[in-house]
Formats: structure tokens, C-alpha cells, sequence
């Protein structure tokens, strides 16, 4: 009797563990599917520069990344900060943009975000390429963690809402999540084959190298930040490409090839 119960409790956890994550899509799929609130689409025409210009099919995508971002997606407050649901939903809308394009909808996986009222300091130990330990205090405006955690600046999101100095900190910093689904952050995101793979590391090696280098007229046009390593240099160009586009097509046309096959997306025709 007590193996039969015991058999009966182990079936009863598998079906509990399988059917877990089907029940959690069915319930993001039907999240995807509710109109965006009229509140939500308000706060978004009126506090989000780039909003206005998305095209429909662009923007219903949006839309509907955005309300399954939302229902998976914890936020903390940090040193006194109340996060309220505007904060929210216009932290999250610049990340679901780089969803927004066709068949790149993400119904899980989304990270825990620490939000701070401005820049927050880090301090701690830092190992450099020689492998040389040192203690440092820097003043940060965003991090991204390989366990899951992005931590942002709200005050700088605001100014990036505003279209003040062209970056995007919320795309930064989630651009390194990408960057980090295959288990690395290396400047690489998941790509579909070996062959793709290859195209990318031969064209954004030689882009990375030139704005490295900085004696090009392209280089000049990319924030200097990129040339940290390969993989600000891929959070950078990913964010010039939705907020600069203009600048990253002429600047790099083939990095601005491989971001629009990315994302499925081409930010130039927005604006245009």
C-alpha cells in the first residue's frame, strides 16, 4: 500500500511539474490577447518620444509583449522608491520593443528589476584582464546580471523617455540579458545556425575593432562606450539602432543588417 502511495504522489508531482508551464503559456497567450489599456496607451503617447512613430503592426506587437512582460515581471524599489504602475509600464515598453518584431514573441524568462531613483553606487572587488584584483566605487546608471536581475536608474529612464541624449538605458541593459540567453554574455545573442553565428562574430569583430581604434568617421558616430568589449559594444549598437538608427545605418550598414534580421524590425523607416 505504501509503494502504491508513493507511486500515486510521484505521478501526481510530474503531471503538476509538466503541466506548469503549459498552463503559465495558456495564461501569457490570453494576456497577449486583451487590449492594452487605454491608461497604459495615454502614459506611452504622452511620456515616450518614440512611441508615436512605431507603425501600427509594430506597436500592436508592443502591446502585446508588453502585457505578458508585465504579468511576469517583479520590480523592487530600491533606497526609498515607490514604483508605481507608469513606472512600470514605460520601463517595460522600451524592453518589449526589441520583441515587437515578427515571431519574436518571449512568453518567459523575463528578469527581476531593481529600480532605483537615479544613479546608485556599486562598490566591491574588480578582477581586470591580467586577473589583478582592486577595490572599486563606481557610479552606476544601470547593471544587468547573468542571473537574472536588471537594475536601472529611473531618473535616467525618464530622460531617456524625453529622446534628451539619444540612448536607451532600458534597452542597454536588457540588451545584455539577450546577449546572455545562451548561457554567456559575450556580445553573441542566440542565433538561429552556425552560419549565421559566423556572419555575426566576422562583422561585428571588424566594427567592434574600428570603433576600438576610433580613427574612423564611423567611429566617431558610436558612443565611445561601446569600445569597452564586445559585449557593450553589442548593448550599444543595439541601442543606437532603435533610438539613433539613422546614425547606426550609415555608420555600420552591415552591424545595422545583422540587428534588423535580429530583431526583425528596420527603425530607419520609422522616422524617415
Amino acid at each position: 500500500m505504501a509503494l502504491f502511495w508513493l507511486f500515486l504522489l510521484t505521478g501526481v508531482l510530474v503531471a503538476a511539474l509538466v503541466y506548469a508551464p503549459i498552463r503559465r503559456y495558456r495564461h501569457s497567450r490570453a494576456l497577449a490577447e486583451q487590449p492594452l489599456p487605454a491608461s497604459w496607451q495615454q502614459w506611452l503617447q504622452d511620456r515616450w518620444w518614440l512611441y508615436p512613430y512605431l507603425p501600427e503592426p509594430v506597436r500592436l506587437n508592443l502591446h502585446r509583449q508588453l502585457q505578458v512582460m508585465l504579468a511576469h515581471t517583479r520590480f523592487y524599489g530600491c533606497n526609498g522608491l515607490t514604483v508605481t504602475e507608469p513606472m512600470r509600464v514605460l520601463t517595460l515598453a522600451q524592453a518589449a520593443l526589441m520583441n515587437a518584431g515578427e515571431g519574436r514573441m518571449q512568453w518567459s524568462g523575463f528578469p527581476v528589476v531593481l529600480l532605483y531613483p537615479e544613479a546608485f553606487v556599486r562598490e566591491g572587488e574588480v578582477a581586470d584582464e591580467l586577473g589583478l584584483v582592486a577595490y572599486e566605487r563606481q557610479e552606476l546608471l544601470g547593471e544587468s546580471w547573468e542571473q537574472g536581475k536588471v537594475v536601472l536608474s529611473w531618473a535616467d529612464i525618464e530622460q531617456d523617455l524625453r529622446g534628451e541624449d539619444s540612448h536607451c538605458l532600458v534597452i542597454h541593459e536588457y540588451a545584455h540579458q539577450l546577449d546572455g540567453y545562451d548561457g554567456v554574455m559575450d556580445g553573441t545573442p542566440p542565433l538561429r545556425d552556425p552560419q549565421s553565428v559566423q556572419r555575426w562574430a566576422d562583422i561585428m569583430s571588424a566594427a567592434f575593432d574600428d570603433v576600438s581604434q576610433s580613427n574612423s568617421e564611423s567611429a566617431q558616430m558610436i558612443d565611445s562606450y561601446a569600445a569597452t568589449n564586445p559585449e557593450e559594444f553589442f548593448s550599444v549598437v543595439c541601442e543606437t539602432f532603435f533610438v539613433r538608427p539613422e546614425t547606426l545605418y550609415y555608420a555600420y550598414p552591415l552591424v545595422y543588417r545583422e540587428l534588423k534580421q535580429l530583431f526583425h524590425l528596420d527603425p530607419f523607416l520609422w522616422v524617415r
